[in-house]
């Protein structure tokens, strides 16, 4: 405290980019402030409108916290002193008022214990205990990985020689620190260790007690991304009698309240201060605790990256100046680890504020003299909407216009109807009625760093010549969702044009097929919107992209912000203008005679039984080839082998114009050219059965017959129980019901069961496989259920069957929602009994590997499956379905 009351703190370090924040925050807090030397310091304990003083009036007078992190708010309580703090929790578990509390007989060894535990928090070494149980692993030891990420970051770095020595270096070190985090169990240890360090063994109760403590801890850690802990699970299994406070009637209530401060503020500020929490691409919906001197220096090499590649530095004085034109601030940005190294993600969603007048705290935080005076000033800040809230009126605009004018994303396609109304036709037309496929030659690419390899003026150009209209009618509705546990409300603004209709039409038919639980209100609001103000958002946001890491400002030199509303869209305009002006001439240029066949192919029988159409012509192709781009992955489809190699050879010498260039490692053919393999490449698989596919955007394309599977490559390598999201509160029961008939819809895609597309054999295969990795999250969402309730075989025999048999019912609804051209239509030559059957051998064939589980579970699926009146020697489509070597790939999934 300095002169007159004012405050005078004083740090033992410089802070932590991840810290200046709240520090900031804190001093913003304790500005206000002022301290009489002269008089006791004292509370003040307010009483109730009914003028009674309550422990609860008590406790809110002392809680000010809110929902922000580590340290400040809950270590650095400015509020009350901390031996208050400790004397609130004392009286918080207290009967009564504080003079019936002082008069307790456990009270007065409760302050004890409580006292004895603030000594032993200042006396902890605790870094020496996270040192002791979380050692970071020696950087280098695996050379052999390594070595192997080097040579495919210089493959996909061939265009790029220049700086390669030097980025391939700085992405060593990041690929070394991205392993460099802790596991669950060293969290674990530490806090555990931390606890029993500083908590006094009477309040931890027996040994007993102190395991099922522990284990809670583990739980908490070991918690995915979307789960909650609740304070009854905590409680779980926790003995009252075992705790030598708790005596008396109101021992419960007291044993909650202890539990809920040990684990709210103790082990997790302890997990704030230690770790950097973060979820990474490669783990799912796994967590992972980075100790913070990693992931400064991981930080630190990953900010280094971006300045030599496209971010440049800002000052505060340029910031201003940026935002002071427009009425969207800047972006957030953090990073997520990736299999290789680390991620740049930026929330575009979250409004900002900006200091308009300089903070001394930055002086500070910048390693000037720690110790001088912060001469404390009022702090005013300019608030400004989020980026993809501003852009909401352009993002309507070119969603309009890519309705009304497809062709100007040339091959581009958004999701898996684009994919099945492309190439559904385009089969039919190469078959052109014969029962055999004839050789088809494909080629699959990948465009490398396809966000931020955008040239920005180029963009500009094509999108000035997209919106030229000078003005825009906007209209907006509003639909409401009612679901079991809310209602919800979304706004939507549609392009109103007379070629495309009211654009109400367009949009109640998305809605309809998305959700029958929803009611689309017609607002009858509309207004106009210029070009000009459309073109100066874009521009502002592609060329005057402001970025805010840590306490420092970042401007994107080159590409386009990932994560806005606007990206994919952007993409696909941009690289629709390249498809028009020089693939597609390039294509019409090579276009040559079909080819029968082409040597080193796989000899692979043909069991398609698609019904013969007229031939059809295909938007993006003429019947001989096709080219379809999901944002920025290229597939084509050509029956001339010479037409293939050429469309190849130019894709590997990519395009000066618009800076779009190949990634070397993510070619994929199924011929070979020359001395290049078709098998070099990893986007062939080739399962256990022989049959090889080509991987492109989750789907598995077979080499020779151009059926369609989904891939599961990616579930390979995690733990299945990564991707779930296990919810323990309300009716677990239900949640799993639902969760079950979710998995099952996700495969339900007419472009799996479309017998235009894939043999009567595939379209029972992919059902069965799809079934599989159903039974398998269901056994990993049962395991982890188990921990709080274990739900009878009985009930989960009957929500199998339920969504089994509402399986059927899914693919028919969602093949009778495609809306195709009236030359042919999709075909559904699946029998609701084949489906059930399926569905059953297939939870029979994933449970009976985890018996020891499932005992009686395995009994009434085999019993209701004998009583099944399909024979299994009826169909020898179902035989090939269920034979393991052809769903070698899931059976490699760990679940």
């Amino acid at each position: 405290m300095g002169e007159e009351g004012g405050w005078t703190p004083r740090f033992l370090r410089p802070f932590n980019d991840w810290e200046v924040e709240e520090v900031e925050r804190f001093l913003s807090t304790i500005q206000g402030k002022r301290l009489n030397a002269d008089v006791e310091d004292r509370m003040v304990w307010k009483e109730t409108k009914n003028e009674i003083f309550t422990v609860k009036s008590l406790y809110n007078s002392l809680d000010h916290s809110c929902a922000v992190p580590f340290p400040w708010s809950i270590i650095w309580s400015p509020y009350v002193p901390t031996k208050v703090g400790f004397f609130c929790l004392g009286s918080f578990m207290g009967e009564g008022s504080y003079l019936r509390s002082t008069q307790k007989e456990g009270y007065h060894s409760l302050v004890s214990l409580l006292t004895l535990l603030i000594r032993k928090t200042q006396s902890c070494r605790h870094l020496r205990l996270l040192d002791k149980h979380c050692a970071i692993p020696s950087l280098g030891r695996n050379a052999n990985e390594n070595a192997l990420f080097m040579s495919e970051v210089s493959k996909s770095h061939v265009h790029e020689s220049k700086h390669l020595k030097k980025t391939l270096n700085v992405l060593s070190h990041q690929f070394e620190l991205n392993r460099s985090y802790c596991s669950k169990s060293q969290v674990i240890s530490f806090i555990s260790a931390v606890c029993k360090r500083i908590v006094p063994s009477r309040l931890l109760g027996t040994p007993s007690n102190w395991r099922i403590l522990r284990k809670k801890i583990s739980k908490f850690v070991w918690l995915r991304r979307f789960e909650k802990l609740s304070l009854k699970q905590c409680m779980h299994k926790l003995k009252i009698s075992r705790f030598p406070l708790l005596s008396n009637k109101h021992s419960s209530c007291h044993l909650k309240r202890w539990i809920f401060w040990f684990f709210s503020s103790l082990v997790v500020p302890l997990v704030q201060a230690n770790f950097y929490v973060t979820e990474s691409e490669h783990g799912k919906n796994d967590l992972f605790y980075y100790q913070k001197s990693v992931w400064e220096k991981l930080t630190n090499s990953a900010t280094t990256c971006l300045k030599e590649q496209s971010y440049r530095s800002l000052d505060d004085v340029s910031v201003g100046q940026i935002l002071s034109d427009r009425s969207f601030g800047f972006s957030r940005l953090r990073f997520r680890p990736k299999e290789n190294g680390v991620r740049a993600l930026a929330n575009l969603n979250g409004s900002s504020k900006f200091r308009v007048q300089d903070s001394p705290l930055k002086d500070q935080s910048l390693g000037m003299q720690r110790k001088a005076q912060l001469h404390l000033e009022r702090v005013k800040f300019d608030h400004f909407k989020s980026v993809n809230f501003v852009l909401r009126d352009l993002h309507a605009v070119l969603k309009g216009l890519q309705m009304k004018e497809p062709e100007r994303l040339g091959s581009s396609i958004f999701d898996y109807n684009d994919v099945y109304r492309k190439l559904c036709p385009f089969l039919i037309s190469v078959k052109n009625g014969s029962t055999t496929m004839p050789s088809v030659f494909i080629v699959v690419s990948d465009v490398s760093k396809a966000f931020d390899s955008v040239n920005q003026d180029k963009l500009l150009k094509v999108m000035k010549d997209v919106i030229v209209k000078g003005k825009y009618l906007l209209k907006q509705s509003c639909q409401v969702v009612c679901t079991r546990k809310a209602l919800w409300a979304y706004e939507n603004q549609i392009l109103v044009d007379q070629n495309i209709g009211t654009g109400l039409t367009e949009f109640t038919s998305s809605v309809l097929s998305h959700s029958l639980h929803s009611v689309l209100v017609n607002q009858v609001r509309r207004r106009t919107i210029g070009s000009k103000e459309l073109y100066f958002n874009l521009n502002e946001h592609v060329k005057r992209n402001v970025l805010q890491l840590g306490n420092k400002f970042y401007l994107q030199n080159s590409g386009i912000p990932q994560g806005s509303v606007l990206s994919s869209l952007l993409c696909s305009f941009y690289y629709g203008h390249m498809d028009r002006n020089v693939i597609f001439p390039f294509l019409e240029k090579t276009c040559g005679p079909a080819t029968d066949y082409v040597s080193g192919k796989d000899n692979c029988q043909d069991v398609s039984d698609a019904p013969s159409s007229s031939e059809n012509n295909v938007i993006t192709s003429s019947p001989k080839y096709m080219l379809l781009r999901f944002i920025d992955d290229f597939l084509f489809l050509s029956t001339s082998k010479q037409q293939a190699a050429s469309f190849f050879s130019r894709l590997q010498r990519g395009f000066r114009d618009y800076n779009c260039y190949m990634n070397e490692g993510k070619f994929g053919m199924n011929f070979d050219i020359g001395h290049i393999s078709r098998l070099s490449s990893n986007r062939i698989y080739v399962g256990e059965d022989g049959i090889s596919f080509l991987r492109w955007s989750g789907l598995l394309i077979n080499c020779c017959s151009l059926e369609v599977q989904a891939d599961y490559t990616r579930y390979a390598n995690s733990h299945l129980s990564s991707t779930l999201t296990v919810c323990w509160q309300g009716r677990p029961g239900r949640q799993l019901k639902a969760r079950l008939f979710n998995y099952m819809q996700l495969r339900c895609h007419p472009l799996f069961y479309d017998s235009n597309i894939n043999s009567a054999a595939t379209v029972r295969l992919n059902i069965y496989q799809a079934f599989l990795l159903s039974a398998m999250k269901f056994h990993c969402y049962t395991r982890n259920l188990s921990n709080i309730c274990k739900l009878q075989s009985g009930y989960h025999m009957e929500i199998i069957e339920k969504a089994l048999r509402r399986m059927h019912t899914f693919i028919k609804r969602r093949m009778r929602s495609m809306d195709l051209d009236s030359s042919f239509h999709p075909i559904l030559q699946l029998k609701k009994g084949e489906v059930l059957w399926l569905g059953l051998k297939a939870f029979i064939q994933v449970l009976k590997r985890k018996q020891s589980r499932h005992k009686e579970l395995l009994s009434l699926l085999k019993s209701k499956l004998l009583a099944h009146p399909l024979p299994e020697t009826a169909s020898p489509e179902l035989k090939y379905a269920v034979d393991d070597s052809h769903s070698s790939l899931l059976w490699k999934i760990k679940y």
